[in-house]
């Protein structure tokens, strides 16, 4: 019983990371559902296999993240340096809202930092549970209001063009990226150490500098559209 727990919370789990990643950046959710929902079985089986049956939590995560952006690269068909970046990003959101409902359950003296390294447990799932249904509202409210970037061309990507990785709009991917994958190095670091407030903070920094991005590449794209249209007019 505790196994179909697990894993039927792990199916929820994955779902609503993939979830906040879609719809922080506005691409379609409803055409790839069939896709999505295979990916999050697959995630939640390798996950009990790797933190219960083999005992090797600390492979996890970092798995998992490789998963998701080969998930958005094939299963999406998004290039590979924007799945990247949008992984990085969307996980980092969820492990910041995680973070930030322990510490409410800590402040109310529910929880306490050793749960963070647990696997299973009334608690856990509480944990668990509150992260995935916070998600999904806000999931619900960035499609109801149309919330989120949308700079990222909706899938399928051409993969014939060539990259400038080093172009300015790439650079900023790439430092995303890489911003994302020392964060699940140090997140595994912090998770066994039992810190839940660095995690929060790292998490919430990671965010950040992909918030960043995304906002610059966000207004530069509105910056060229208004000054195609000034052009296009003052050219008639």
């Amino acid at each position: 019983m505790n196994s179909i727990i697990y894993i039927l919370i792990g199916i929820f789990d994955a779902l609503a990371m993939l979830l906040i990643i879609l719809k922080l950046y506005m691409l379609p959710v409803r055409e790839f559902a069939g896709k999505m929902i295979m990916f999050t079985i697959f995630i939640a089986s390798f996950s009990y296999m790797m933190r219960i049956t083999l005992e090797l939590p600390k492979l996890d995560l970092p798995f998992q993240y490789i998963f998701f952006i080969l998930f958005l690269r094939f299963g999406i068909e998004l290039k590979l340096h924007i799945s990247s970046f949008i992984a990085g990003a969307g996980i980092s959101a969820y492990a910041a809202i995680q973070m930030g409902i322990y510490h409410i359950f800590e402040r109310m003296d529910v929880m306490h930092a050793s749960i963070i390294q647990q696997n299973e447990g009334s608690l856990v799932y509480l944990l668990q549970l509150s992260s995935i249904l916070i998600t999904y509202l806000m999931c619900f409210i960035f499609s109801l209001f149309d919330l989120g970037f949308s700079f990222i061309v909706r899938p399928p990507h051409d993969f014939i063009i060539k990259e400038n990785y080093l172009s300015k709009t790439n650079l900023a991917y790439l430092i995303g990226t890489m911003f994302s994958a020392i964060t699940i190095c140090m997140i595994l670091v912090l998770l066994y150490r039992s810190e839940p407030t660095g995690l929060l903070i790292l998490a919430l920094v990671t965010f950040g500098i992909s918030y960043f991005f995304s906002v610059r590449r966000e207004r530069g794209d509105i910056r060229k559209a208004v000054e195609a249209y000034r052009s296009k007019h003052k050219n008639s």
